[in-house]
């Protein structure tokens, strides 16, 4: 198959959440399978083309907001796998240091539906030119929803867009992206007219035009399917999605294993793996110096990568954690950025535990993976959780997950092998931590026997890749079947 991945990030070239990592690693999957996919992405001023080989491709012109725009197309090659990249003044301009608007989601809504008009044209000139014709769009997250829309109300007979089918990946309900009828209008776009949206008055709501347009539906777990059903996480499109029940389906991401690897990576003091485990006690060593804190093995260290906003569960951690730190023997870390009370809230923690704390309000992919390896739990207390990626690399490095049994935490968190809870409550996540120091401290074969299990579980993307051909071809049925 031809598919086309639209989205609004990319690793390695940019990424702010989850998005980014299942594009990044999900077409190189389907790649090796034997698909031909292309990556097709705004090209943002933060990007840099020098690091990743990105170099001019293609331009064209086309009418936008009553005024002619030059459409500049780039192209890398990663991983097998052909990006393009496109901008055209004034959306994702050279200057531009951001991948979202930092204060503005209307301002975002009129870029992505420049993107999404400008990646249809410019795949239509690649069947035309190359003879590449697409037979699936895969769409991700809201940035991209308003192609679904333009496919079916502009492209439906068009000879090279017109029969190929949609998927629509929900990555985070709780962004929907409103707003998009003025910007449709003003760029001489027919407007949506969808009578489902209508009814439910949502027609001026990006995410619910993609459920709505789109032949069928994904979500990152199967968890987070059922999850986004309910008035709690329907985020009030819940209605919407039981009327498209049958076209929805959860696929569980995976993890880009030749990435994350313990018994390879150039980033941690000592490489190690499920038969070395012995040898995971040096980064542990290795973590507490670089950190500041005192070097003892004995002591476990709890540990956090996370992003500081109350999805996370942020919230809740941090007065669990000053609680567990009062009162047990243990140390902490946390590497993370976000809101800015919650940056206090952590900084506090670290001025208040010199000792037993250690708090950097940053990003570094090095040294969150030296956390990985040298940390002895994961915790993950998230309000809700789509899907999740940490909890995943944290077992490959055999750091056990704490986490709350919703989402993809629960899809992917076994409990013979991490420590789970329910109630969003800083006691919940203290019970959890309590249950995993006693074992950590009191049953060390058990401690090991979870440890080797969580290293041998396989979060590889092959089998998650096999699920989404699957529902392509049952796209693309549907597509024929109501031609």
């Amino acid at each position: 198959m031809n598919i086309v991945f639209a989205a609004a990030e990319c690793v390695p070239f940019v990424k702010v959440g989850g998005l980014g990592d299942v594009v990044g690693a999900l077409p190189s999957s389907l790649a090796r399978l034997g698909h031909s996919v292309r990556v097709f992405m705004p090209h943002y001023g933060l990007i840099n083309d020098e690091r990743f080989g990105i170099e001019p491709y293609h331009t064209f012109e086309m009418m936008w907001n009553e005024a002619t725009t030059r459409v500049e197309v780039a192209r890398a090659v990663q991983g097998g796998v052909e990006h393009y990249f496109l901008r055209g003044w004034p959306f994702f301009a050279p200057d531009e240091p951001f991948v979202y608007h930092p204060s503005d989601e209307g301002i975002d809504v009129g870029r992505f539906l420049f993107f999404c008009a400008a990646m249809l044209r410019f795949v239509r000139w690649l069947g035309e030119s190359e003879g590449w014709r697409p037979d699936i769009f895969h769409l991700h997250d809201w940035h991209t929803a308003l192609a679904a829309h333009l496919l079916t109300r502009v492209y439906y007979e068009d000879a090279i867009l017109g029969a190929a089918p949609t998927v629509f990946s929900i990555h985070n309900l709780r962004y929907q992206g409103w707003g998009p009828g003025w910007h449709l209008d003003r760029a001489g776009l027919p407007p949506v007219e969808h009578s489902m949206l209508r009814a439910i008055d949502r027609a001026d709501n990006c995410m619910a035009i993609g459920i709505a347009y789109s032949t069928m539906i994904s979500t990152v777990s199967p968890r987070y399917a059922q999850e986004i059903l309910t008035p709690e996480g329907g985020f009030g499109l819940d209605g919407l999605l039981h009327a498209r029940l049958s076209r929805l389906v959860g696929i569980l991401n995976g993890v880009d294993v030749s990435r994350w690897n313990p018994a390879t990576s150039a980033h941690l003091p000592q490489p190690f793996d499920v038969e070395s485990l012995e040898k995971r006690v040096e980064n542990k060593l290795a973590l507490q110096a670089e950190l500041g804190l005192p070097q003892d093995a004995s002591v476990p260290i709890v540990a956090a990568v996370m992003r500081l906003v109350d999805q996370k569960g942020t919230d809740i951690l941090h007065p669990a954690i000053r609680h567990m730190l009062e009162h047990t023997d243990m140390q902490f870390v946390l590497l993370g950025t976000g809101q800015y009370e919650y940056e206090q809230a952590f900084w506090w923690i670290g001025r208040d535990f010199p000792e037993k704390a250690a708090i950097k309000l940053m990003f570094s992919e090095p040294l969150s993976e030296r956390i990985y390896a040298g940390s002895d739990m994961f915790v993950m207390p998230s309000l809700f959780e789509p899907c999740g990626i940490g909890q995943m690399i944290a077992m490959r490095y055999g750091s056990l997950p704490v986490v709350r049994a919703i989402g993809g935490l629960a899809d992917t968190v076994p409990p013979d092998v991490g420590f789970l809870f329910q109630d969003y409550s800083p006691g919940a996540l203290q019970w959890a931590l309590s249950r995993a120091l006693d074992v950590y401290y009191n049953h060390p074969d058990d401690w090991r026997e979870r440890q080797r299990r969580a290293m041998l579980t396989d979060f590889s993307w092959e089998s998650s890749a096999r699920r989404y051909v699957e529902l392509y071809e049952r796209a693309r049925v549907l597509r024929s079947q109501y031609a």
